[in-house]
């Protein structure tokens, strides 16, 4: 864990490229929307914006970075030296998982600062529940992220296209920068429910009630309870996927295959 951690700070750290793109795209999402509510006369809600570019630097890591990576370590020949090593993939993926939080927290800390400078946004939080939510949110999407590395593992350079069309689905059903469940969604009913399917949607939520509403443990409960059976769900389902498809490729011979 420590190991595979440390090689993801370290690369996104040292590499300049990647430290711009991991700092930039959250921060001008989150500014466009936050001036977007602005130019309509809608400045109260600005903070929602700043808050889903804090959670969508957590999310394109999951995303990009979490499901993608042993894909990409297939491809380059590196997957080999995981399946030889005494350590478990679900410790080299709980390592990832902890390298990626580290790694995103500039991003995330960088549009904190900026929004509440450029915008003064105005927040009522109750720290208990804004750390809570915060914790099991990210604990329900990185093991969504394990999860879905076993099936990207399977499907090949299928992942990067699969990517890209999931991407901006979520961003909008997930409620980034807007209530996309319970009061003031402009959803119905039924998209309501398939967009609570995705821990990033849950967590937004509760996150919203504690950082802008002072709600405290008592008042998003069900939502932490939601998130925490999330994450031990997922977790569960992505190391049993993990552990089939690796009994699957040794049986076939198929598992270290690179497609191109």
């Amino acid at each position: 864990m420590y190991s595979r951690a440390w090689v993801r700070v370290r690369s996104t750290f040292g590499e300049p490229a990647w430290l711009a793109v991991n700092l930039s795209v959250p921060l001008l999402s989150s500014l466009a929307m936050a001036l977007l509510y602005g130019s309509v006369g809608l400045s109260k809600y600005t903070g929602f914006a700043i808050l889903g570019g804090i959670m969508l630097a957590f999310w394109g890591n999951v995303l990009w970075s979490m499901a993608s990576q042993f894909n990409w370590d297939k491809e380059e020949g590196i997957f080999e030296i995981y399946l030889v090593s005494p350590a478990p993939i679900t410790a080299i993926l709980v390592g990832m998982s902890l390298g990626g939080i580290l790694a995103t927290l500039p991003s995330a800390t960088l549009v904190a600062v900026i929004g509440w400078l450029f915008f003064s946004t105005s927040i009522n939080p109750s720290w208990p529940s804004v750390i809570l939510t915060f914790v099991l949110t990210l604990a329900s999407l990185y093991a969504m992220g394990m999860l879905l590395s076993s099936l990207y593992l399977a499907y090949g350079r299928e992942a990067e296209s699969l990517n890209n069309a999931i991407g901006e689905p979520i961003n909008l059903l997930s409620g980034l920068y807007f209530p996309s469940i319970g009061f003031g969604s402009p959803f119905p009913f039924t998209i309501q429910f398939i967009a609570s399917l995705i821990p990033l949607t849950i967590g937004m939520d509760a996150l919203r009630k504690s950082v802008f509403y002072a709600s405290g443990v008592g008042s998003v409960w069900f939502d932490l309870v939601t998130l925490a059976v999330m994450a031990v769900v997922l977790l569960y389902l992505g190391d049993k996927a993990l552990t089939a498809l690796e009994n699957r490729g040794r049986r076939q011979g198929t598992l270290v295959v690179r497609l191109r």
